[in-house]
């Protein structure tokens, strides 16, 4: 009999392990943005923010977290408590960091709880700037080498990363310069304290819109819809083709019932017409994809990519 009464109390205690599993969440999820404010990932989390609160039935706290060029913001999430409580919205800076030698943590301490969207990498000016073309930019950089600044969001992130490759590509020396955040090199190029920007078309939207910033080109491999008269670099003669992605990650090891109620959530938020409106106007593509196998093959092969580029250009 108390043998019998040992394993009821065991059974109940699983049984209810699993209902509260099931009604994840039931407190508040912080989601930890690595960058400044006004940037393209911390502008896309507040967009998707009413949408998620309301899926998930509890608050979302963004929290800002910028420093090292993502890494501080995505170190305290990946050695958070894997509950499901602590997430982030990482992009390809997750693999460039680790390629650079410059991360405390792998790509692979994170689940990928779900794929949000795509979003070009592209070169843009001041309005102000002497250069009306890539060609004249390009011209520039070759006949004074080192002279022009290259700003960009973080050393070692994935714009550094894709900054290094386009300056390979397209056979030209310039000044590296990170900031910590894409709004901060923004804040510099509109203050005349670097020439040029490389940096996602989302992180550029305010500037696009008032008319502060000029697109001089894309790396992605169609035409912008927005700015149909954009070239991109393959139409410049650049065999380089590159572009960003969004999603959310949590810590590794977090409960299947966990990424299940994320993706659920984020496959409603981007059918949202509010959130998909919002995602449009900052330049970039909703590409929702759940979490699961063809998610994770899909960060395998992205990591591979970029961290075997960043790895030769340390």
């Amino acid at each position: 009999m108390e043998n019998m009464n040992k394993m009821s109390i065991i059974f109940v205690g699983m049984l209810t392990a699993g209902v509260a599993n099931a009604d994840y969440p039931t407190k508040s999820i912080t989601m930890v943005i690595p960058y400044s404010a006004g940037g393209g990932t911390d502008v896309l989390a507040r967009n998707l923010q009413p949408a998620l609160e309301e899926s998930l039935g509890e608050d979302i706290i963004v929290s800002n977290k910028p420093g090292g060029g993502g890494i501080l913001g995505f170190t305290e999430v990946a050695n958070a408590d894997p509950d499901g409580y602590t997430v982030t919205i990482p992009n390809n800076v997750i693999f460039a960091t680790e390629g650079m030698g410059n991360a405390t943590y792998t790509y692979s301490d994170f689940d990928y709880l779900g794929n949000v969207l795509n979003d070009d990498y592209v070169v843009a000016v001041s309005d102000e700037s002497e250069w009306d073309s890539w060609e004249e930019l390009a011209d520039e950089m070759r006949n004074n080498p080192g002279e022009v600044t290259f700003g960009f969001s973080g050393a070692g992130g994935s714009t550094h990363v894709a900054s290094e490759i386009l300056a390979d590509t397209a056979e030209y020396e310039a000044k590296q310069v990170p900031h910590d955040g894409s709004s901060d090199a923004v804040a510099a190029a509109l203050g005349g304290h670097i020439d040029v920007l490389l940096l996602n078309l989302a992180d550029l939207s305010s500037g696009l819109k008032s008319g502060d910033l000029r697109l001089l080109a894309t790396l992605g491999s169609e035409t912008l819809e927005d700015y149909p008269d954009v070239p991109t670099m393959q139409e410049l003669g650049h065999d380089i083709s590159l572009s960003n992605w969004r999603g959310v990650a949590a810590p590794a090891g977090v409960d299947d019932e966990v990424k299940e109620a994320w993706s659920a959530a984020l496959e409603k938020a981007t059918n949202d017409p509010k959130v998909r409106e919002a995602i449009a106007a900052q330049g970039g593509e909703v590409d929702f994809m759940p979490s699961g196998e063809k998610l994770d093959a899909r960060m395998a092969d992205l990591a591979e990519s970029f961290i075997n580029t960043a790895e030769k250009i340390k």
